[in-house]
């Protein structure tokens, strides 16, 4: 011990400034709380949609090209292998679907397999969102962006199909679509398309291409 003593009366000024510099970096690297623990990082919480933080939305189907990108994608065909997986995989929700709003089956498949790009889409595999709603003012939920976009996010998929169809359900037209088109999937189409339900190049066309080739209109 008395070598100890004698160390850091010769080195006393070295060893103050290795302590000083140690609390320095220990203040640095913890929170400490007064109790004296350390304290836990603050939990990071989803980014909300706000109209702060939103460009002027346009009056478009549930701001789908509501911005200048509206239009500007082209559908990225899947092998059939993906396609059939993706349209085997949600043919019974799009099914129990049209039972409970009216849409066609083969029209919401149809719908999320174009705007998914077949479940392949960024806002899709990070968000859940498969048929790539934008953010709106009346969302509370989280968000993601995408491409500089911002997308509603969805726990499960099933929770995005669902949404699309009850936003869809509370507009004016839809109510007489569902009379006057019934299982007509070409006229739902169609008015899907005028009332801006795509962000993808030749929606329409891309979705009666979908419909005729895996013969989605059986499951109407």
């Amino acid at each position: 011990m008395i070598w100890i003593w004698d160390f850091l009366k010769k080195r006393w000024f070295s060893a103050a400034l290795v302590v000083l510099l140690l609390l320095a970096f220990a203040r640095k690297n913890l929170r400490i709380n007064v109790g004296g623990s350390t304290a836990p990082a603050p939990k990071e919480q989803p980014e909300k949609y706000t109209r702060e933080k939103s460009i002027a939305q346009g009056s478009s189907l549930l701001n789908l090209g509501a911005d200048e990108t509206s239009g500007s994608l082209r559908l990225s065909a899947p092998d059939d292998a993906t396609a059939m997986a993706f349209l085997k995989r949600f043919s019974q929700v799009a099914v129990a679907e049209q039972k409970k709003f009216g849409m066609p089956a083969s029209v919401l498949l149809a719908c999320a397999y174009v705007n998914s790009f077949a479940g392949r889409r960024d806002c899709t595999v990070q968000a859940n969102n498969y048929l790539a709603v934008r953010c709106s003012a009346d969302w509370g939920g989280p968000v993601v962006t995408c491409a500089g976009a911002c997308y509603r996010q969805y726990n499960t998929p099933w929770e995005s199909i669902r949404d699309f169809n009850v936003q869809l359900s509370k507009r004016e037209w839809y109510a007489h679509l569902k009379k006057s088109a019934k299982n007509n999937w070409r006229a739902w189409l169609k008015t899907l398309a005028e009332k801006g339900a795509s962000d993808v190049v030749n929606f329409e066309g891309e979705a009666v291409k979908v419909i005729q080739k895996y013969r989605l209109d059986e499951l109407d």
